[in-house]
């Protein structure tokens, strides 16, 4: 910019140049030409007609517009559960076939989503950000925070037909089921009791056999022969652990 200022003014040491401008008017006219060229193109945006977001792609307009519509075009084509959005459908496509890519690097467990695995290392992390405006909890994920609400508002998704309990996953009251059915597929390898619930399995190992590490391949044949059964993952949820007799 020095450079091209020395210039103008160089080319211009008598009072008026060839055009009958000053060097001022030159240099005045010059950064302007400037300024002009360097400006930012003024970025498009999309409208939703029926809130006030806007997005800088028509595809993600066409995207959001359907949280708006309920339309779900992307159809599974193993159990016919529907989606908005293609990669949505590809992401649940690896429930069916186990495909699990996403792997914590702290305690090595895998996801089939990115955006799981992101939070779930926040669950490593003990900073809880997430606070409840209802009482003095806080929690790592807002999932997490989702979930906990329920306890406060009872608008829980899932409950049990049996004793009405409330659930936020569906996943959960599966496994909580299983209490009343009276199977117990998890077995203590130290002492060989059994629990309906993994995630109640692993308090007991905590509380009565000082903390040793879980080792589900010594858990009773019947949960080896029942794969259906979910695994519970008891952390920062408050309807996921159903406490049983101890002793």
């Amino acid at each position: 910019m020095s450079f091209m200022i020395d210039q103008i003014l160089a080319s211009s040491s008598s009072s008026t140049n060839k055009s009958g401008r000053s060097p001022l008017q030159s240099l005045t006219n010059t950064l302007m030409n400037i300024s002009t060229i360097n400006k930012p193109k003024e970025r498009r945006m999309w409208q939703c007609e029926m809130c006030p977001k806007a997005f800088d792609r028509p595809s993600l307009l066409t995207r959001h517009i359907r949280t708006h519509t309920g339309e779900k075009p992307h159809e599974c084509d193993v159990c016919t559960k529907a989606f908005s959005t293609s990669s949505s459908l590809n992401t649940h496509r690896r429930i069916h076939s186990g495909e699990k890519p996403h792997v914590c690097e702290i305690c090595h467990k895998c996801f089939t989503a990115s955006s799981n695995l992101y939070y779930h290392k926040l669950t490593h992390s003990k900073e809880k950000p997430h606070k409840c405006n209802q009482c003095s909890k806080s929690f790592a994920t807002p999932g997490d925070l989702r979930c906990h609400s329920h306890v406060h508002n009872g608008t829980w998704p899932f409950r049990c037909s049996i004793c009405t309990r409330g659930f936020s996953k569906q996943t959960n009251l599966k496994n909580h089921l299983l209490i009343h059915s009276g199977q117990k597929p998890f077995e203590c390898q130290y002492c060989t009791k059994k629990f309906s619930l993994s995630c109640n399995l692993r308090s007991h190992i905590r509380t009565h056999h000082n903390e040793l590490p879980l080792d589900f391949s010594s858990s009773s044949s019947t949960y080896s022969q029942n794969q259906s059964l979910s695994i519970v993952d008891d952390e920062n949820e408050d309807d996921m652990i159903d406490v049983e007799n101890e002793y």
